[in-house]
């Protein structure tokens, strides 16, 4: 199963670069780009759509990060917590079948 999601991501990977360099070819107008009053360096429109794409992904990923860190500890904790009963019932059941 490994193997599949990692052709998997590499398949989407391949998908995404090509979609994006296909973007940057139909958008070749170079464009001026201000951003918080500081005048940035010329580019293709198309390149610049790509940046705030990936910018835009970076920051809801970071944003959703806390979130998922949180839902990871608690599973461990659960996780540990179910290893300690599972081994509370065998130990139970075989001090009773010893009777």
């Amino acid at each position: 199963m490994t193997k599949v999601k990692r052709w998997i991501g590499l398949l989407s990977l391949l998908i995404c670069v090509l979609i994006g360099i296909w973007i940057v070819q139909d958008n070749p107008l170079e464009v001026p780009v201000t951003l918080l009053g500081f005048p940035l360096v010329q580019l293709p429109l198309g390149i610049w759509l790509l940046a705030a794409f990936l910018g835009g992904s970076m920051l809801s990923y970071i944003a959703g990060l806390p979130s998922t860190l949180r839902k990871t500890a608690q599973v461990r904790r659960l996780e540990r917590q179910l290893g300690l009963a599972a081994a509370e019932i065998k130990k139970s059941g075989s001090n009773n079948s010893g009777n």
